[in-house]
């Protein structure tokens, strides 16, 4: 049947899941077409093919809704969380919400900001609505307690550095009278008691905007979006909910038509898949993140997953020593990709968690979660799929030997414990406590030599790999190194 598609792509566009999770039916024999069971990327035809989940048929593919909604703050842009008073689903009208089974944001706007969201349960075309490579803009108002100083200006326009790299801003402007004339009518009297800017991006780093301004010594009081590519919030009121016409969509669609802005010689590689292990603490995320957001690839850290899972397994209250009650939560979590094809946000059960990985009680733990076989295999599977197409930095503590063995490249970041926990501590802000430093320390210690001795890939040097020695180093000189190894296996590499 070569005019079929996949089956977990008949699936997702029928509203039964995402892709991935769609996937994951197929493979635990779930699903059937025509009676028998379906296999992992099976071809089918949703017009004449019968396909069941749990022996429930499923509908043929629902049609494409679009939609934009003027979020009010205090309004989460999860579908689903259990700690939200509302999230942007219950704004939608239910004669909408019907003709959608599954219906998600189009990236997301945090809590307290407001303005244009669009809507949809056409999963590529929010893909490619957020693809880094188109730059679709998104403009904000951002209203603050007194106008910039020259400086902050500058440090604006020149960018400001934060932890995924480089964020700058495509535009910047003192709002107009015309413009806080529409900001008076849509949040009413607090516009007036604020100064207003215009500010536009084609990056997507996490609450972006705020952490700019926040980085140039004045808090953002309000944030509106305005604008999302070539569709502006017009005279849309916070809560107002509409389908897009058909020439809104067509003019979106057009923005991600375009070619790729890429140098003429990234055009012709597929990219490498390029692993970085080491020890905890090593910098292999910081080092990953910076390193791709310079080379154009995706990133992920899979540490997250095994942190995602310990963190709900503690919040579950599940035994970490039984991999039995561990291995059914890794269905509950997964990693999300920000727009720039990063994969660090770890979403739980709909929830955006990873602000609640990173602690004490986590770095003791998350050795003896990731350590049982049966966990490391029910999460191999899910790694490999993210590298699936290349152009990828992934970075973990067995990534080119097990998880990514057949690697493109294969780094290793080799550093002293002492320094590992410095630079621990540094982030914690505990550096000037002897004490707390020596507690990380042989946290550190104690995890090196669980991870290092256990049966199941243990922590080592991958055969073949570039050890790459940070001690002494800033984090831009060992990004630099990284950036320069892999240029150079690129240009070793034949053209596609």
């Amino acid at each position: 049947m070569s005019d079929g598609v996949r089956i977990h792509k008949a699936l997702a566009d029928a509203g039964v899941a995402s892709r991935r999770k769609a996937e994951l039916l197929v493979t635990e024999g779930r699903v059937t077409v025509n009676g028998a069971p379906a296999g992992v990327g099976q071809l089918v035809d949703p017009a004449r093919d019968v396909l069941a989940v749990d022996g429930k048929t499923i509908a043929a593919a629902q049609r494409r809704l679009y939609l934009a909604l003027a979020k009010p703050a205090g309004v989460t842009s999860t579908v689903s969380d259990r700690h939200a008073s509302k999230t942007v689903l219950d704004l939608v009208p239910a004669m909408l919400r019907n003709r959608a089974q599954r219906l998600f944001p189009v990236g997301r706007l945090d809590l307290d900001s407001e303005g244009l969201l669009l809507l949809t349960n056409d999963g590529d075309w929010a893909q490619r609505m957020l693809h880094p490579s188109h730059e679709v803009e998104r403009e904000y108002a951002v209203g603050i307690d007194r106008p910039l100083e020259s400086g902050q200006r500058a440090t604006l326009e020149r960018g400001v550095e934060l932890e995924e790299g480089t964020a700058r801003l495509a535009g910047l402007r003192p709002a107009t009278s015309a413009d806080l004339r529409l900001l008076g009518d849509l949040v009413g009297r607090p516009a007036r008691e604020l100064t207003w800017y215009r500010v536009t991006l084609r990056q997507g780093m996490k609450r972006q905007v705020r952490r700019m301004f926040a980085a140039a010594g004045i808090p953002v009081r309000r944030l509106v979006r305005t604008r999302f590519g070539t569709l502006r919030l017009g005279d849309m009121r916070l809560g107002d909910v509409r389908e897009l016409s058909a020439a809104e969509k067509r003019q979106l669609d057009s923005l991600s038509a375009a070619p790729e802005r890429r140098p003429a010689v990234t055009q012709r590689r597929r990219g490498l898949v390029v692993s970085i292990d080491g020890p905890g603490s090593s910098g292999k995320s910081a080092v990953g993140m910076r390193a791709a957001s310079t080379l154009g690839y995706r990133f992920c850290d899979t540490g997250v997953l095994y942190r995602g899972l310990t963190w709900l397994a503690m919040e579950r209250g599940a035994e970490l020593d039984d991999p039995n009650d561990l291995v059914p939560l890794v269905d509950d979590i997964g990693l999300e990709a920000d727009s720039d094809g990063r994969f660090v946000h770890m979403i739980v059960s709909g929830e955006d968690v990873t602000a609640r990985l990173h602690t004490a009680e986590v770095d003791r733990e998350v050795s003896r979660v990731s350590q049982h076989p049966p966990v490391r295999a029910a999460l191999l599977k899910y790694q490999r799929r993210l590298a699936a197409g290349g152009r990828i930095i992934m970075a973990g503590r067995d990534i080119g030997t097990v998880v990514l063995p057949d690697a493109d490249l294969k780094l290793y970041l080799d550093v002293s414990v002492a320094e590992r926990a410095r630079r621990r501590a540094v982030e914690r802000g505990v550096a000037d406590d002897a004490r707390a430093v020596a507690e990380i320390e042989a946290d550190l210690s104690r995890r090196d030599g669980i991870d290092s001795t256990r049966a199941t890939a243990p922590l080592k040097v991958p055969d073949g790999a570039y050890i790459v020695k940070t001690e002494g180093n800033t984090l831009d000189q060992t990004v630099a190194q990284v950036v320069e190894i892999v240029r150079r296996a690129e240009r070793s590499r034949p053209t596609k």
